[in-house]
């Protein structure tokens, strides 16, 4: 039997409430006559400010008449994975009946509204292969990635060892693969599973990795080629109580219907095994969950939820060499600020300089104006040190 290859540089995200399901995410695929859906996408992303958990799950849903077909799904991660193993979809029902429980509970402003509308032979220098195994229904292959132009060819590689179609890799994914390498994010997972069935649930992965933010990769997402297609992501943020979040998790959300309301549902510890005890051993205190719905047309994507604890605590300028110049860096980058193909290295330089004014630019109202200023500087002052620690890091209650 003839198997079709389908790679997906998905968002990986949830649909888990009932009114936010049905989400029909875009797929690249080969041959190009045949279409997969993405009909339930689910996620949880769990923080304790040293680890995260990710537990992703998706549906997914092909004609009738289709052959057996594979799906590679290509999930981005900041460092190598601890620990990569299958979890029971049975989790997301269970943290969305307590979280419904106590919204319920509360007075009527609701938390969660609906929507409108890996190869044998022979590696190439940039890329090491650092695990493969087989979890269940996952064929699963992880990578570190150090040169772009060697990860293009070991993707071709990769495809001629599974027995599949090779296909040209765009720009448009070359140059969001640069951006997750500037921002020292390196190791990308490649998750092959089969669909056999015209309907198909696969059980979801759990993902645990050491991280210094909080992370979740959306911009795979947009560089795959989708076209025009329209998608919902739906995220559960879980994190320690006496962390605060920003009022708004995205910015820039111009192609959007964002539905963030800022609110958090506190879980105790106890109430949180019994959602899962493999993320409640994540923490030693009660957390807050807090949900984020994003609807809109995928290929608009344009960077990944990146949230630093409280960062910025000194000036910057030119010649500066700090860890807060690389945080600095990795958020201009994500942010779509920065316009150099330098990696995020600590050294602040002209490139620096030049996308911290492009971010003043934009936000001069509360950066500029303030000090009585119409043009950028391009120095990280205590006025721009507020408006990105406000808005773009996670403080302390």
């Amino acid at each position: 039997m003839k198997i079709f290859y389908f790679i997906i540089f998905a968002s990986f995200a949830i649909a888990a409430i009932p009114s936010l399901t049905n989400a029909d995410m875009g797929v690249v695929h080969w041959p190009p006559n045949i279409h997969i859906s993405e009909t339930d996408q689910n996620a949880i992303i769990a923080w304790n400010g040293q680890e995260e958990v990710l537990i992703l799950s998706t549906n997914w849903e092909k004609p009738s008449n289709s052959q057996t077909s594979l799906l590679l799904r290509v999930l981005p991660l900041p460092t190598e994975p601890l620990e990569i193993k299958e979890g029971e979809t049975e989790i997301f029902d269970k943290l969305v009946k307590i979280l419904n429980e106590k919204i319920n509970a509360m007075p009527p402003t609701p938390l969660m509204e609906g929507v409108a509308n890996a190869p044998t032979g022979a590696e190439p220098e940039g890329v090491k292969i650092v695990s493969q195994k087989v979890i269940g229904a996952h064929d699963i292959t992880v990578v570190k990635v150090l040169k772009e132009n060697d990860f293009s060819k070991w993707i071709d590689d990769f495809a001629t060892e599974k027995g599949l179609e090779k296909k040209q890799i765009s720009e448009r994914f070359k140059k969001g693969l640069l951006n997750y390498l500037q921002r020292d994010i390196k190791y990308f997972v490649f998750d092959i599973a089969n669909l056999s069935d015209t309907k198909t649930t696969i059980k979801p992965l759990i993902y645990k990795f050491k991280s210094n933010y909080f992370y979740f990769p959306l911009l795979i997402s947009g560089i795959s080629e989708i076209g025009d297609s329209e998608g919902k992501v739906s995220l559960f943020l879980i994190f320690n109580e006496n962390l605060k979040l920003p009022g708004k998790i995205w910015h820039g959300d111009r192609y959007y219907f964002i539905n963030d309301n800022n609110s958090n549902i506190k879980l105790t510890i106890d109430e949180l095994k019994g959602v899962s005890e493999y993320l409640s051993s994540l923490f030693n205190t009660d957390v807050f969950v807090r949900s984020f719905q994003l609807v809109g047309k995928l290929s608009e994507i344009n960077k990944d939820v990146m949230l630093f604890p409280q960062i910025l605590t000194n000036n910057l300028k030119i010649g500066t060499k700090s860890n807060d110049v690389k945080i600095l860096q990795q958020l201009l980058i994500n942010e779509g600020f920065w316009e150099s193909e330098l990696d995020a290295t600590g050294y602040f330089g002209p490139a620096t300089k030049k996308a911290v004014m492009k971010l003043q630019n934009q936000y001069k109202t509360q950066i500029l104006e303030p000090l009585g200023l119409s043009t950028p500087t391009g120095f990280v002052g205590p006025y721009t040190r507020k408006y990105l620690n406000e808005n773009f890091s996670i403080g302390m209650e």
